[in-house]
């Protein structure tokens, strides 16, 4: 009984466990598995930071934890747990410890931290929603519930940020390069609702004078479209110049970064890329690319809930991110890092369309997107 026990359980387990153990092996050489690709941050070093976003599951005992960030990636920008409705759910009442044990876990291994983000429209609490229909709270008690808001969240992360991104996303989309940015920010945001333009200025000083040295930027979607590019070039130029006469002039721009964050699809040509980073770059201003993923299929093909994308469609992305790079390395002496919005497709937020440069849960191997960026990389001359 205990033999055919043998012939009939236990060997056909033993094959299988021998079989999955010669695959872990394979996979483990195998020259796509992104741990065994140099590190996409030291092949780019000289050029421009790489980062990526991370959680609280990226953490533990302290660190980063998650070895695939730690290979290819020097700066972090935490996706949701920096947002508004996660530091200041009520208002005078903040939640700090997420958001510090994963600052705390990216500085202790070797990286930089991007705060992510203070001013929104989108995952604010109820306290800033409600501010902007409140009747009866002035402009000027709004804006010094900003200031405070804005005081201490920053304060708490002081020598810690590299760079925040102070305002996020307060043009919508279409609006036209002919328009006055002071009277075309969207309607929804609480802020420019209770205090109007102004807010922008003010909410860069608080930030400036919270922390001297993080650097602080602006940062939206969609950069690639002209009128919305223009709104962003004339606010940060007159911000600035305002700057300049402030009696708390520092020597330095108050807005410094431009964040474009590069959620692209195969419609966007890179010849668009390159003239609103034409029109930027007068400004004297660094430029982030601080959200990048490319879908690979156009805008209009694109859906949860539709077909996958075709052969087609990934070697279309995987060429714009070749032609994105390209143009990237050309503007290194303004692009100061090129952010991620994830490391492999499966955990995107837009992972039907594929739009990373890894695939793969439990190991991720690199893409023909990736291979277009670094075959752009070795055959670079400016």
């Amino acid at each position: 009984m205990k033999k055919n026990y043998f012939k009939t359980r236990l060997l056909p387990l033993s094959i299988a466990v021998l079989f999955v153990f010669t695959t872990c092996l394979i996979e483990d050489t195998d020259p796509s598995n992104m741990m065994n690709l140099e590190p996409m941050k030291d092949q780019f070093a000289s050029y421009f930071m790489i980062g990526n976003i991370f959680s609280p599951n990226d953490v533990g005992g302290g660190m980063i934890s998650n070895d695939r960030i730690t290979r290819h990636y020097a700066v972090l920008t935490a996706e949701n747990h920096m947002k508004p409705s996660y530091l200041n759910p009520s208002r005078g009442k903040y939640s700090f410890d997420t958001a510090n044990n994963m600052v705390n876990a990216a500085r202790a291994s070797g990286m930089k931290v991007v705060g992510h983000t203070l001013l929104w429209h989108s995952q604010i609490p109820k306290w800033q929603i409600d501010l902007g229909t409140d009747g009866n709270t002035s402009k000027e008690t709004a804006l010094e519930y900003m200031n405070e808001y804005i005081t201490r969240v920053v304060t708490e992360f002081k020598g810690k940020i590299y760079s925040w991104d102070v305002l996020n996303e307060v043009f919508p989309d279409g609006v036209s390069a002919s328009a006055n940015w002071e009277t075309s920010m969207r309607s929804e945001n609480p802020w420019f609702k209770k205090i109007g333009a102004d807010f922008v200025y003010e909410g860069f000083k608080a930030a400036r004078l919270a922390d001297s040295d993080a650097i602080l930027y602006y940062n939206d979607y969609s950069l690639d479209n002209v009128g919305k590019a223009t709104m962003v070039r004339d606010m940060v130029r007159d911000v600035n110049n305002d700057w300049l006469i402030d009696p708390q002039y520092d020597n330095r721009l108050l807005i410094e970064g431009i964040g474009m964050q590069s959620h692209h699809n195969t419609g966007v040509s890179a010849a668009s890329v390159k003239a609103s980073l034409d029109l930027f770059k007068p400004l004297g201003v660094r430029i982030a690319i601080s959200e990048l993923d490319v879908l690979s299929q156009s805008w209009g093909e694109y859906s949860p809930n539709r077909n996958p994308p075709t052969e087609a469609g990934k070697a279309r992305a995987a060429q714009l991110y070749g032609e994105y790079f390209k143009l990237f390395l050309d503007y290194s002496d303004i692009i100061d890092r090129v952010t991620f919005w994830g490391v492999y497709d499966e955990q995107s937020w837009r992972k039907s369309a594929l739009p990373l440069i890894f695939h793969g849960n439990a190991r991720s191997f690199a893409k023909d997107s990736y291979y277009k960026i670094i075959e752009t990389l070795e055959n670079y001359q400016r």
